[in-house]
C-alpha cells in the first residue's frame, strides 16, 4: 500500500504539470487570437503641448492607410519600442498589454529649454543638453539665445535659463539671449527698449540677483524705455545709462 502510495504522487503531480502546460499554451493562444480593443497613450511630462499627439504616434506605428483592427499575436512590443526610441522628439518609451486587450503606449518626450538661432540654422537645447531639430507640428515658448555657442557656453546657458524660469519675475521679463562678438552675453528683456549686459557667464546668479533688485526699485517708478542698457559687470552695482 505505502509502495503504491509512493508511485501515485508523482504520478500525479506529472499529470498537474501537463495539464498546467496545457492551460497555460491553450490561454495564451486564446489571448493572442483575441482582437486589439483599444489603445491607450500617456505622454510626460503632463501637458497640452507636446511634439508629438496621439494621432502622430498612431500614424507612426501603423501606417495612416492600415486600420488598427489587430489581432494581439500580430503585435510586436519590442519593435514598436524600439520605433518609438528612435523618433527624434521621443527621450523613451514603454509599450505593454493589459489582460483586457489595451495596448498601452507610455511615452516621455524631450523637453527643450532653450532655442538656438546661429545664422541660417535654428534647433532646441534639451535639458540633458541635446541639440533637438525644430518641429513642423509644435513650437516650444522657450527663451530663445542668439549667437555660437560651445558645449561649456550651452551648460552654462542651461544652468542660466533655469534659474530664470524659476523666478517668477525674471521668467516674465527675459525672453531671449545674445552673444556678442567679443564673447559678452546680452539679456533682452520683455518690458522696456533696453538690453542688460550680463558679461560672462560665470557668476550669473549674482548678477541676476542686482537685477532683480534694480527691477523691484524702480520698474515700476521711471520710464525703463529712457534707458540704453543696465550692466550687470561691476562688482556690487549696476550701471544704467540713458540714451
Amino acid at each position: 500500500m505505502r509502495k503504491h502510495q509512493k508511485n501515485f504522487i508523482p504520478t500525479l503531480l506529472f499529470l498537474y504539470m501537463i495539464f498546467m502546460i496545457f492551460f497555460f499554451y491553450f490561454s495564451q493562444k486564446v489571448h493572442k487570437n483575441r482582437n486589439l480593443e483599444k489603445i491607450n497613450i500617456i505622454m510626460e511630462p503632463l501637458s497640452k503641448n507636446h511634439f508629438i499627439n496621439e494621432k502622430i504616434i498612431k500614424n507612426f506605428l501603423f501606417s495612416k492607410t492600415e486600420k488598427i483592427e489587430k489581432k494581439i499575436g500580430q503585435l510586436c512590443i519590442l519593435k514598436m519600442e524600439q520605433k518609438l526610441n528612435n523618433y527624434p522628439f521621443i527621450k523613451k518609451s514603454e509599450v505593454f498589454l493589459s489582460a483586457d486587450g489595451t495596448l498601452n503606449i507610455k511615452i516621455w518626450q524631450k523637453e527643450p529649454i532653450l532655442r538656438i538661432k546661429n545664422g541660417n540654422k535654428e534647433y532646441y537645447l534639451t535639458k540633458e543638453l541635446e541639440n533637438l531639430g525644430l518641429s513642423s507640428f509644435y513650437s516650444s515658448k522657450v527663451i530663445l539665445a542668439k549667437g555660437y555657442f560651445s558645449k561649456e557656453e550651452k551648460k552654462y546657458l542651461s544652468d542660466l535659463v533655469k534659474t530664470i524660469n524659476s523666478d517668477e519675475l525674471l521668467k516674465n521679463q527675459i525672453i531671449s539671449i545674445k552673444k556678442t562678438v567679443s564673447n559678452l552675453f546680452i539679456l533682452i528683456p520683455k518690458i522696456g527698449n533696453h538690453h542688460i549686459i550680463l558679461g560672462n557667464l560665470k557668476d550669473f546668479k549674482s548678477k541676476l540677483n542686482k537685477l532683480k533688485a534694480f527691477y523691484k526699485q524702480y520698474l515700476n517708478k521711471i520710464d525703463i524705455n529712457q534707458y540704453k542698457s543696465i550692466d550687470l559687470q561691476y562688482k556690487d552695482q549696476v550701471v544704467a545709462k540713458k540714451r
